[in-house]
């Protein structure tokens, strides 16, 4: 199994994450994630933007999702992630309707452990 690098575009301003989307696909990158810093500055338009630019990179909203996991994930799936964060120390019933919506929008949900006492069980 081939290793997919990540580039995690924790910038406020996004015509920097666009150029350095850009370069880093250009240096071989395989995903494009829209880091915290970004979807706080410019919220729904930074993913769709970088959607818009880049039409078949796999995009990642790494919101950290700790509540509102479904209307989170929708509205991020809607505006072209492939993918959502929802954090291992939300509650059970935030992770299984972030499940539920990626089932639903056809995105993949992955969980960030941060914060857990035992990083390897989540």
């Amino acid at each position: 199994m081939k290793p997919i690098v990540q580039i995690s575009l924790d910038v406020i301003d996004l015509n920097e994450a666009v150029q350095t989307a850009a370069m880093a696909l250009r240096a071989g990158v395989d995903w494009l994630e829209a880091g915290t810093p970004l979807l706080l500055a410019e919220g729904l338009h930074g993913v769709k933007r970088l959607r818009e630019a880049f039409p078949d990179a796999p995009i990642v909203a790494d919101l950290k999702t700790m509540d509102g996991g479904y209307l989170e994930a929708e509205m991020m799936a809607k505006a072209g992630a492939n993918y959502v964060v929802v954090m291992a120390r939300a509650h059970e019933e935030t992770i299984r309707v972030v499940c539920k919506a990626g089932k639903d929008y056809g995105i993949g949900v992955m969980g960030d452990n941060l914060g857990c006492p035992d990083m390897v069980a989540g």
